[in-house]
């Protein structure tokens, strides 16, 4: 734990290191741990806990460029955060709100929110979009890009069978397809695209230009993710006409965030970043703020791990208010006392 006092004010934080159940595969290759830090702030008696969750193919910075600011900050709490480094921002700027009591709004603790529920990669995505059905989700959230093109096409249309009346399927490429791919993936989409609410990033960051041709042309929803991180992502939070997937814990300061989502509440899509709890607190008080709870968020994240750090169940609804009364003081006393 690293801990500095300034006047009334103390700052800490501390990392941790979380392995998957079962390895992550996506576009962009296997996940099997999670590493980022929690960030404690008590300020004339009020307490505030940030996340710092990195995820540098996104955009972000790295862990250790995190760490390394996080020390800085340590040694300085008045130190000016750089724009390099959005999920240290994030996390910071968080904490001191909690702290302050910002954006505490009672009206807003009832809000739910749908999970989309998370497929993996791969003929897995079967079996658990069946036991996924049972327990009453109706969005679904698959992985491609992973396995041959033409194995992914079969596993599609046997997915979209089984769905049930009503519900809708995102295909997630997290940018892997070229645009040949791409093609043949909306090609397949046709004959069942009442069935698919959209396809999210398909092509890599640059490309922008090219997928909304694609979504034009084809009548096919692109939504973007990744694109929506790093400089480029404020100019295309405000061009992007498709679904706009939010990873809060990767894009900066929240008072800043708060005002460039509020204009766009309506397609925004809140998406985890597979982050503990007191990530999901903070993503989830900016949601309630902007009024993002319109369409399924990407939160079916809950369970992947095999500790204390996210007390919070799965299930198709998540309620903010359960959201609110987790136990921060408890996941931060679970960390590891040393950083």
């Amino acid at each position: 734990m690293t801990l500095v006092s300034e006047m009334s004010r103390q700052f800490a934080f501390k990392p941790y290191r979380r392995a998957f159940r079962e390895p992550l595969r996506t576009g962009h290759g296997t996940w099997t741990e999670r590493e980022g830090f929690i960030i404690r702030i008590e300020e004339s008696g009020q307490i505030g806990y940030g996340e710092v969750a990195p995820i540098p193919e996104f955009g972000s910075e790295t862990l250790q460029t995190a760490y390394n600011s996080l020390l800085r900050l340590a040694a300085n709490p008045e130190a000016a955060i750089p724009q390099s480094a959005p999920c240290c921002r994030f996390g910071v700027s968080s904490a001191f709100e909690m702290a302050k009591n910002v954006g505490v709004d009672e009206s807003s603790l009832g809000v739910k929110y749908e999970v989309s529920a998370l497929l993996p990669a791969g003929k897995k995505a079967i079996g658990t979009l069946q036991n996924k059905i049972k327990q009453g989700y109706l969005n679904f959230k698959w992985k491609i890009g992973v396995e041959p093109v033409f194995a992914e096409l079969n596993r599609l249309q046997e997915l979209v069978e089984i769905m049930p009346k009503g519900a809708q399927l995102r295909l997630d490429a997290n940018g892997s397809l070229d645009l040949e791919t791409l093609q043949r993936l909306l090609v397949a989409i046709a004959p069942v695209v009442d069935k698919i609410e959209y396809v999210e990033q398909p092509l890599a960051v640059g490309h922008e230009s090219v997928m909304a041709e694609m979504m034009a042309a084809s009548g096919v929803s692109i939504a973007l993710d990744e694109s929506l991180n790093g400089e480029a992502g404020c100019d295309w939070l405000e061009r992007w006409q498709g679904p706009l997937v939010v990873k809060p814990a990767l894009m900066g300061d929240v008072s800043q965030l708060l005002c460039r989502l509020k204009p766009v509440a309506d397609r925004v899509i809140l998406s985890s970043v597979f982050e503990t709890g007191v990530g999901l607190h903070n993503a989830f008080t900016l949601g309630n703020r902007v009024g993002a709870s319109q369409r399924a968020v990407g939160f079916d994240t809950l369970e992947p791990f095999d500790d204390a750090l996210q007390p919070m169940k799965p299930a198709p609804v998540l309620d903010s208010q359960q959201c609110s009364f987790m136990d921060l003081e408890n996941i931060w006393k679970t960390l590891n006392q040393s950083s």
